[in-house]
């Protein structure tokens, strides 16, 4: 599983990546809209930049414990019936994601069989900017099955590398 680490990690890196592109897209927008230019589509290039960061950040931040979640009704449970509870949750996350990824799957193969492209300046195949989509689910899937073996297991479902903070003063 510690392949599965880094791919979810370099997810990650290539979420941030996005994030970063965006910045630099709009601050090089401002710059040439100064200076009475602008690029085209650039609306479009952020959106797609914001989508596959979305997207592709989710298994990265399942595994590391980033995912806001209802915890407190787990931590109220211990024992079995706590543990199974949680199997059953991760089970049905994963059936929905699962269901999600073929869904997402279909619509991007439709966009690339019907040669969709999009509607700005600048003509782009829809099917490169949407296969982030189908990535990423299909990545957090995997994230989720992994999650479900490590609950059978026994083993720790999170792989923070964050230090817990001093509660000294």
């Amino acid at each position: 599983m510690a392949f599965s680490s880094l791919i979810y990690k370099t997810c990650g890196a290539l979420a941030a990546a996005m994030l970063c592109g965006i910045a630099a897209l709009i601050l090089t927008q401002i710059f040439l809209r100064a200076i009475g230019h602008q690029i085209p589509s650039a609306d479009d290039f952020a959106a797609w930049a914001l989508c596959a960061s979305i997207f592709l950040a989710l298994p990265s931040t399942l595994m590391s414990g980033g995912h806001i979640r209802v915890t407190s009704l787990r931590n109220l449970i211990k024992g079995p019936f706590g543990r199974v509870m949680d199997i059953t949750a991760s089970l049905i996350a994963l059936a929905m994601l699962a269901w999600g990824s073929v869904a997402l799957a279909s619509f991007v193969w439709d966009s690339y069989r019907y040669n969709d492209v999009s509607h700005g300046l600048v003509a782009v195949p829809l099917w490169i900017p949407q296969i982030t989509m189908v990535i990423g689910s299909a990545l957090f899937s995997l994230a989720f099955a992994e999650r479900v073996i490590r609950l059978v297991l026994h083993l720790p479902t999170e792989t923070s590398n964050i230090a817990p903070e001093s509660t000294e003063v």
